[in-house]
């Protein structure tokens, strides 16, 4: 059984990205009657209108865009879960009292890229603190009074078994931030990816 190196987390704010979305998705597609076909899901789909269509009839409320205020609350509730009072360079995978660390970040306005070191806490669970802890800090802001949804329910993983993947992945991320004008590195508390 291979050991996991690294896990790459994704996840997208409310009704950014839609089934049928121009831009491929892997939830299932809508038929004509707005029934959902089973077969089609886990598999990535292209762009179907019917479904995109549907997508959009089913919300609730307008999509999500993060502000950059927003995107820094976001951060520190990632960092807040890293370990707390942290400062840079002092928790490293495997550290005593250490849960997990973060090898590369990029907080879009509408989706989430985290890559996490090898972790002792579940997945689901930690993906659940952050999703909800942040969306409880957005949702008293006064720009989104009356607003219920920050996050998508769901999100999407890849786990990585060896260095090469981490690093080719930590570069995809990177590029994320690179193309947004920032550090490839935002913010301190990222560590480096052991060799």
């Amino acid at each position: 059984m291979s050991r996991t190196c690294g896990i790459h987390v994704i996840w997208t704010t409310y009704g950014s990205w839609l089934p049928g979305d121009p831009r491929g998705h892997w939830s299932g597609l809508f038929d004509l009657y707005g029934r959902v076909d089973r077969h089609t899901r886990h598999q990535l789909n292209s762009c179907d209108k019917t479904t995109l269509r549907r997508a959009k009839s089913l919300l609730k409320e307008p999509s999500k865009t993060l502000s950059n205020d927003e995107i820094q609350m976001v951060a520190h509730v990632i960092a807040d879960h890293i370990a707390p009072g942290f400062t840079t360079n002092q928790i490293t995978p495997g550290m005593p009292g250490a849960i997990w660390g973060v090898y590369a970040l990029a907080i879009e306005p509408i989706h989430v890229h985290l890559l996490l070191s090898p972790m002792n806490e579940t997945l689901s669970v930690l993906v659940g603190k952050i999703k909800s802890q942040s969306a409880s800090a957005l949702l008293k802001l006064p720009s989104n009074q009356g607003r219920t949804q920050i996050w998508t329910a769901k999100y999407w993983k890849v786990f990585l078994f060896d260095g090469e993947s981490v690093h080719i992945v930590r570069k995809y991320i990177e590029s994320h931030n690179i193309r947004n004008g920032l550090p490839v590195r935002p913010w301190s508390w990222i560590m480096d990816v052991p060799d």
